[in-house]
């Protein structure tokens, strides 16, 4: 993509995201040719998210010629499209993006997670479910949403945690005001790490 094609694409996305939800729209743009075959860490021509928005209204000329590299999180993506997406426009998923090998995914999405015991106070609801989505993919081998994370975890950690997860379920749900303790956060992440590192610690153990 050219620079101005950039510029012409970005201001569509901002018109758009400011019209969907509070959280907005995140999106990359990649090449069909690190899709099929697979490539990681995922090279991307662009990427957007509500985060960057002041960056690109400050100096749209400086966010378009920077904002392109790798990511590995995109492997957690690809992943979930496989799994739950649905196309709107275009060729099929499955001519599109090759599947993801399994370490791949492994080690993107605990890259997202790594960090969670500093990082949830600053991101309850995300942390929240995405830590339990991590865990159930590496104890059951399920690919889940963050509503099915949650609910994932309601059946497989313990009770104490429970109002956590539910508050995390309803505010991703609804939207709602919560007010989480960050200390009681911290200790659900610490918690947390130490299930998913046992798991994959088993995981490259049984290979």
């Amino acid at each position: 993509m050219s620079d101005a094609d950039k510029r012409a694409y970005m201001g569509m996305v901002v018109d758009l995201s400011s019209q969907g939800p509070a959280k907005g729209i995140e999106m990359s743009v990649v090449k069909q040719s690190v899709c099929k075959p697979f490539a990681y860490p995922i090279p991307f021509e662009l990427h957007f998210s509500i985060a960057h928005l002041d960056w690109y209204r400050n100096d749209p000329d400086d966010y378009v010629s920077k904002m392109k590299g790798k990511d590995k999180d995109l492997a957690a993506h690809f992943t979930i499209i496989n799994h739950r997406g649905k196309c709107l426009y275009g060729a099929p998923i499955k001519d599109t993006f090759a599947d993801v090998p399994i370490q791949d995914y492994i080690d993107s999405i605990w890259e997202d997670v790594a960090n969670a015991k500093d990082e949830i106070a600053d991101n309850p609801m995300y942390l929240t479910l995405n830590l339990a989505r991590v865990l159930a993919y590496l104890k059951d081998g399920v690919v889940l949403s963050k509503k099915e994370g949650g609910e994932w975890a309601l059946n497989n950690i313990p009770e104490r945690y429970h109002s956590l997860i539910y508050n995390a379920m309803n505010d991703y749900a609804e939207g709602a005001v919560i007010t989480y303790d960050s200390i009681f956060a911290k200790e659900y992440a610490g918690f947390m790490l130490e299930q998913i590192v046992k798991e994959q610690w088993i995981g490259t153990y049984a290979e």
